[in-house]
């Protein structure tokens, strides 16, 4: 008898602690879904407003989902749109509730945004403020989520009227580690810090500006590792309405990169300055076209050279080493109208490029060395290299063609210098050092048979008398010392409003005029 009152008694015990903490597991699961409520409905700044059709919350599994998710931020002191978010559900797992309601750290495990859709303006977009107000306050608390994870984004970036995408991404995933957000970081650039991270994304489109855009198939960056693939920066506009459109010289460029690599990446703010560094990064087989319509009027900004450009960069740029795999480069120029463009072709261009850097010391140098197939037939071998730290931006620059049969770039030279020319150049090596000033340097060629014809203003006939006097003053290449050579003298002074490149054309030319109508004897 006494047996079964104890058994009864040890069930009635249990019985009523079970509904007692089931009923004190209920009035903590309404005081935490109460003191999420408010906590989104108070602290959330005036300028935000933020709106969802449910919230769940599970005590025992410490998880919040939101569904239905709006997120408008406005200009503050303002009624303008700056920002605005949907999202079909955010999931937070693994909170501290605990220490949520009743100490100084939101500790949350997991949160996951499911197809976050994302819109920032650029210009003002006036909207009803149907947001609570709240008073702004600094950092209280500590934020620290072991894992955020993105699934499925877009963001989108609008310009000033609001009809025009800037900037969009598709298929953003995200997956950032140990995320953490207090009174010390909230002050910095990044205002939190992280871990591991991992991004991938489906198409990628900016614009550049109003002639260019660029679009790219897609961005992967896992384990310090960026690639990019099917990188395509265009010409908005085709050469005649592009130079229908310009009031001044700006080239036509189409630029297709299939696959760009980084490895070791790591980027941030080193204080409030952005800082980028790679051990390596290849491009394979890009290709570019570049027209360039001389009959629009002329630039005359100042162009830098790339020593310059790199010391002048707002950010801290240091990648060991740049490679160039498999590249093609076309250059035409338009020079009378009626006329076809002429071209210079550069395939099976390889290049390496190592230092390439705004913070190395002084006295290293970015070292450049550029292998290709000139008009696609003649080897052309390149050596460069600059001391980006140098204020009057000194350079060195060696190059080598040979094989080269000079018909091959009759296009070019009857567009642009109303000449042609005929003979073969078995070997040219030119050396040149200089500054943004001026340059100077030397040359040998080894040729046979070199003649020029110059042409009639309209390029449809020769100019006997320009053609004959000319090649009076033209060696064919007979006269040369014993291994073959002459040689020739190279001056030239740079046009600030030209690029390198025209620079760097200058000296060449120079070199082949003096080495073909001097003397041909070696200083």
């Amino acid at each position: 008898m006494a047996d079964r009152k104890l058994k009864k008694r040890i069930v009635w015990i249990i019985t009523v602690s079970v509904v007692l903490i089931l009923l004190l597991l209920t009035i903590l699961q309404l005081r935490a879904k109460s003191y999420i409520e408010n906590y989104l409905s108070q602290r959330i700044p005036d300028h935000m407003h933020l709106t969802y059709d449910q919230i769940q919350v599970n005590l025992i599994r410490g998880s919040v989902r939101l569904t239905e998710v709006g997120l408008d931020i406005l200009e503050k002191d303002a009624n303008f749109r700056k920002a605005g978010m949907s999202l079909e559900a955010i999931d937070l797992k693994g909170i501290g509730f605990y220490q949520a309601i009743f100490g100084n750290t939101i500790s949350i495990r997991k949160i996951r945004l499911f197809k976050p859709k994302t819109e920032y303006y650029q210009g003002e977009h006036q909207v009803k403020n149907n947001g609570i107000a709240a008073t702004d306050s600094p950092m209280e608390r500590t934020l620290s989520i072991a894992k955020l994870s993105i699934e499925d984004g877009e963001l989108k970036i609008l310009g000033k009227g609001g009809d025009s995408i800037v900037f969009s991404v598709e298929n953003l995933n995200l997956s950032l580690e140990n995320l953490k957000l207090d009174k010390e970081t909230i002050g910095r650039e990044i205002p939190f810090s992280y871990g591991d991270y991992n991004l991938s994304t489906g198409l990628v489109y900016a614009d550049l500006g109003p002639y260019e855009a660029v679009n790219l198939g897609g961005i992967n960056i896992k384990n310090q590792e960026m690639e990019l693939s099917n990188l395509y920066l265009k010409s908005k506009f085709d050469k005649i309405t592009l130079s229908n459109k310009l009031d001044k010289e700006h080239d036509y460029i189409d630029l297709k990169i299939p696959e760009l690599r980084m490895v070791n990446m790591d980027f941030g703010f080193n204080k409030e300055r952005f800082f980028l560094n790679s051990s390596s990064l290849a491009l394979q087989k890009p290709k570019m076209e570049i027209y360039r319509d001389k009959l629009v009027q002329d630039d005359y900004e100042q162009k830098k050279l790339y020593s310059r450009m790199l010391r002048e960069l707002p950010i801290d740029l240091n990648v060991s080493e740049v490679k160039i795999n498999d590249g093609y480069i076309a250059y035409s120029e338009l020079v009378k109208r009626g006329t076809v463009p002429g071209e210079i072709v550069f395939a099976d261009l390889g290049a390496t490029i190592g230092n390439v850097s705004n913070t190395y010391k002084n006295g290293e140098k970015t070292q450049i060395k550029v292998m290709a197939q000139l008009m696609g037939e003649a080897p052309i071998e390149l050596t460069w290299n600059f001391d980006a730290s140098k204020e009057n931006d000194a350079f060195y620059v060696s190059g080598v063609v040979t094989d080269f049969k000079s018909e091959s770039i009759n296009q070019f030279l009857r567009s642009n210098l109303r000449t042609e020319a005929e003979g073969d150049v078995q070997e040219l090596y030119f050396t040149v050092s200089g500054d943004a000033i001026s340059s100077s340097g030397d040359m040998k060629m080894n040729y046979e048979d070199f003649r020029f014809t110059v042409l009639k203003k309209d390029r449809t006939g020769v100019n006997k008398l320009l053609t004959f006097v000319g090649n009076i003053f033209t060696n064919d290449g007979s006269k040369t010392d014993k291994q073959g050579y002459r040689y020739g003298e190279i001056y030239a002074e740079r046009d600030n409003t030209k690029s390198f490149f025209n620079y760097l054309w200058l000296n060449v030319m120079d070199g082949i005029v003096n080495t073909l109508t001097g003397d041909g004897k070696k200083e």
